[in-house]
């Protein structure tokens, strides 16, 4: 027998017993890992939506970054839940959330984003806090339904001229490809076994939901996070024109250490890029993260939970002033 013949037979013995042993894996995981919060079914798909924090103001909701899961915002929301309602959740295909059919654009995560929270039942207006991709999602949110939004705070989120720069297309790319090939590693268990040592994906190996961070349909869901930038419309792509937002609360944290090599076509224009999301509100201020990268709420969560806190109790205080002003309204519309 030839010797490539046994290598050949060894070889797809091997991607045989590593596709077994992945899909076994994933089966365990599914019932080892159960979701915390609810499976919200929003139209034949369900998102997994996780709720904390009893306060009667505006909920904070959370809209992660590309490649990033829900998992890693559950110590911020543990602290915000103590002043304030807040409610993580996982895009479709992350985590515990169905996945959705074919490629999807910025504005179908936004009409899922809107949809979840309409028949999960959770009660606006919102404080939306979007990190990176997150935040480009929460202010078209805003665009689309700014009677919902009480605030926004924006982390580490780049405005659309720095994201839909042409010379930003070959590290879309590259983010696709490199997903692609994760999704057939993972489909022969490779990922389930190295994936402690990629650092994107964020979470120690022991950590509820890194199970679910090593599988095929995370790589699927990933690709498909860059390739919405990639393929924007022509509208997405327009940045909004200052005053866009009027006065809502708006706090921008960005990043005081650069983007590593790889990424650092991201930089070029980025500080212009904040003074223009600067500009969008009348009611907005801009802080430095000093020791923090692009992954400010992992690195300086602290400051995370302050900006929340400001623009949550500004958005407070707002509506106490617009129910009085209703209530006072009223009582002269009765006396006439």
């Amino acid at each position: 027998m030839s010797i490539w013949l046994v290598v050949g037979i060894v070889l797809l013995g091997l991607v045989g017993a590593g596709a077994a042993y992945e899909q076994l894996s994933e089966r365990r995981d599914r019932k080892r890992f159960p979701p915390p919060g609810r499976l919200i079914n929003i139209g034949g798909r369900r998102l997994h939506l996780l709720c904390q924090g009893e306060a009667p103001g505006p909920t904070v909701v959370i809209e992660q970054g590309a490649g990033s899961p829900s998992v890693v915002w559950w110590s911020l929301q543990g602290c915000i839940a103590e002043f304030a309602r807040i409610c993580t959740y996982d895009r479709a295909g992350y985590l515990w959330s169905d996945p959705a059919p074919g490629a999807r654009t910025l504005d179908d995560r936004v009409s899922d984003l809107h949809a979840l929270l309409s028949s999960g039942a959770v009660p606006p207006p919102y404080v939306l806090v979007g990190h990176s991709l997150g935040g480009l999602i929460v202010r078209r949110f805003a665009r689309s339904h700014p009677d919902l939004v009480a605030g926004l705070v924006l982390v580490d989120s780049p405005d659309e001229q720095v994201v839909f720069r042409d010379s930003m297309a070959a590290y879309y790319r590259q983010g696709i490809w490199f997903q692609k090939a994760l999704r057939v590693f993972a489909r022969i268990g490779l990922v389930r076994l190295i994936g402690h040592r990629l650092p994107m994906l964020m979470l120690p190996e022991d950590q509820t939901g890194y199970a679910l961070c090593v599988t095929p349909q995370y790589a699927t869901t990933v690709a498909d996070d860059f390739r919405s930038l990639l393929t924007a419309s022509a509208d997405v792509r327009l940045s909004q024109p200052p005053g866009a937002l009027d006065d809502l609360p708006v706090l921008l944290l960005t990043h005081g250490v650069p983007f590593p090599p790889l990424a650092a076509a991201m930089e070029e224009g980025w500080t212009d890029g904040q003074q223009r999301l600067l500009a969008l509100s009348s009611n907005s201020e801009l802080i430095v993260a000093t020791k923090s990268g692009h992954l400010i709420h992992v690195n300086e969560p602290d400051l995370v939970v302050e900006a929340v806190k400001r623009v949550y109790a500004t958005a407070c205080d707002r509506s106490a002033v617009k129910k009085s002003d209703r209530l006072r309204t009223m009582n002269r519309q009765s006396r006439s």
